[in-house]
């Protein structure tokens, strides 16, 4: 994976979240309690643990559009059972991957906590994202968590720290109710009918190797894409919050990749 690149004029917050959509995976630091499982659950259950202690593990993520995470868990995981004995977690989204030295790459800590709940959007966001899986989404122990955000630690590099509350690093997305409810119809528009237009985009403008690229996400700040193997993110000039703002800056978008395609050739 090649380094994340934001615009040089975003702000510390804005930064912060274009790693966090990038990410396909976070890191989820819960509170190791021995008395979280019976002794013969599945996988078993620490013996030699008296009391809490820190627990780290790690699991794919997708963001709302205001950058809440979202995780699909099973109930009998280790870090499902902390938090259902404890709701308080921290995620790490980790964007150090492509420096040579990882300490310059940037990182987001959060502070909050991670619960169950019952949301088809979401649901639906996250297996678009992560298709494979769709494999285990209809088993009984599988369920949507949400991660409500109270504090984010960010790291932009080497002594480059602060500490920010969740209203300064979230989206205000009250206006983009129109982009939201529409994002499924996008894609399956996107998909099924420019391909193209997605190809030419990851392999002129964000230099992908070719491959059956397709959208897998649309949010104000930008869209996902994936081949199968490889997420990546395109982030648009300025935030988009309708559907005749995300088709303008696609076709825009567009009509640069084929430009830069010509000029190539």
């Amino acid at each position: 994976m090649n380094k994340i690149k934001s615009s040089p004029h975003s702000s510390e917050e804005e930064k912060a979240r274009n790693l966090m959509r990038w990410a396909t995976k976070a890191y989820i630091a819960t509170e190791l309690s021995p008395d979280t499982k019976p002794t013969d659950a599945p996988g078993g259950k620490t013996t030699t643990v008296s009391n809490s202690h820190p627990y780290a593990s790690l699991s794919l993520v997708t963001l709302d559009h205001d950058a809440t995470p979202y995780m699909m868990l099973s109930d009998l995981a280790d870090h499902s059972q902390n938090m259902a004995h404890n709701p308080k977690t921290g995620l790490l989204f980790d964007g150090t991957a492509g420096y040579r030295d990882p300490l310059a790459g940037g990182r987001v800590t959060l502070i909050g906590t991670m619960r169950k709940v019952n949301d088809d959007r979401m649901l639906q966001r996250f297996l678009t994202r992560h298709p494979a899986s769709k494999l285990y989404a209809g088993f009984k122990d599988f369920s949507l968590y949400r991660y409500d955000i109270q504090e984010a630690h960010l790291i932009g590099g080497f002594a480059k720290a602060i500490w920010v509350p969740a209203e300064n690093l979230k989206l205000d997305c009250t206006a983009s109710q129109e982009l939201i409810e529409a994002e499924t119809s996008i894609i399956d528009h996107m998909n099924s009918d420019h391909s193209d237009a997605i190809n030419v985009i990851a392999e002129q403008t964000l230099r992908l190797d070719p491959g059956k690229w397709r959208m897998c996400g649309i949010d104000p700040e930008g869209w996902d894409l994936h081949n199968g193997h490889v997420h990546a993110r395109y982030p648009f000039n300025q935030l988009v919050t309708t559907t005749t703002e995300a088709r303008n800056a696609l076709v825009s978008q567009t009509k640069e990749a084929r430009t830069i395609k010509v000029e190539a050739s």
